[in-house]
């Protein structure tokens, strides 16, 4: 991740050079209100709002996407190596024991026995080349998938940093105008823009690469949470690096819902009975914390709980 830290700040830096982005309500009149302006800007803030939020959930599914292709290529190394050595046995057995299998065909008593030696050879010799075949297709699709989703990865980060310089540029040309009618919502908005091109704040005491102030970043400081992608993939996710699964609540299990198309999580608190506590991050309002107790088989779309 501090390779992409690295790039959020270049495009903090990139703003302050950016030129100016009007929108285009207001290019069309010459001399707008304050009021046309606010509204203008609104609308502006809005739409950059909810690109940027679509580029942030884009980039955790491509990095879920790249993680699962490296650990395929990791057990597609072993089985390549596993290969190797079945090839090279093979090779050393033809090598070793050439008079062998001219002497059985020489010694045939009969035609049959004849054809039926020669056809276990090229068997064995179109086993060897499927062998090699296969190991070197194997690594060829793997490295081309590799390279794609590299690439998807870089595509949508660049995207995201770049909304995030837009937005930047539209809360600067609204904040010049707002009143006190809108500065708590102003105030707000601008952390949340802010927050994708600004040095993340601390993480807790374990590795997060979540984006701050969503739900996934608030329970990956509450716990160890090596893998990643949005809400809803924690739960295939999580059972592919070993972590076991349920549908009981325990504390400091990660609960794992349905609560939005790309889904929600949640850290347990406390249980007791049939219900318990649980707190969560961006449930109410981004990157505000809030506690919920929640009864199972209740109204909440619960896939399940991830232990740890």
């Amino acid at each position: 991740m501090s390779r992409l830290r690295l790039l959020v700040a270049a495009a903090a830096l990139a703003v302050s050079v950016l030129p100016v982005r009007v929108p285009a309500a207001l290019a069309a009149s010459p001399t707008p209100n304050p009021d046309v302006q606010l509204a203008s800007l609104n609308a502006q803030l809005t739409a950059d709002e909810a690109k940027l939020g679509d580029l942030n959930d884009q980039v955790e599914h491509a990095q879920g996407d790249v993680d699962l292709i490296n650990r395929k290529l990791a057990a597609d190394q072993q089985r390549e190596v596993q290969l190797g050595k079945e090839l090279s046995t093979m090779g050393k057995l033809e090598y070793e024991q050439p008079a062998f299998r001219l002497t059985t065909i020489l010694q045939a008593t009969s035609l049959q026995q004849l054809f039926a030696n020669v056809a276990q050879a090229r068997l064995i010799s179109n086993k060897e080349r499927n062998l090699l075949n296969q190991t070197r297709d194997l690594r060829h699709q793997d490295e081309q998938a590799h390279v794609q989703l590299a690439a998807r990865l870089a595509s949508v980060q660049a995207a995201r940093d770049q909304a995030g310089q837009v937005a930047a540029q539209t809360l600067s040309m609204r904040n010049t105008i707002q009143d006190q009618v809108v500065a708590a919502h102003a105030a707000a908005v601008t952390s949340q823009a802010q927050a994708v091109h600004a040095p993340t704040p601390p993480a807790g005491p374990y590795p997060n690469h979540f984006s701050y102030g969503f739900c996934t970043y608030y329970v990956a400081t509450r716990r160890y949470v090596p893998w990643f992608g949005n809400a809803i993939d924690w739960w295939p996710n999580a059972r592919s690096y070993g972590y076991p699964e349920g549908s009981t609540p325990k504390v400091g299990a990660i609960m794992v819902t349905r609560e939005s198309s790309i889904g929600h999580v949640a850290y347990v608190e406390s249980v007791s009975g049939n219900t318990f506590v649980v707190s969560e991050m961006n449930f109410t309002a981004w990157n505000v914390v809030d506690r919920r107790t929640i009864t199972l088989g209740g109204r909440v779309p619960i896939v399940g709980f991830i232990y740890g």
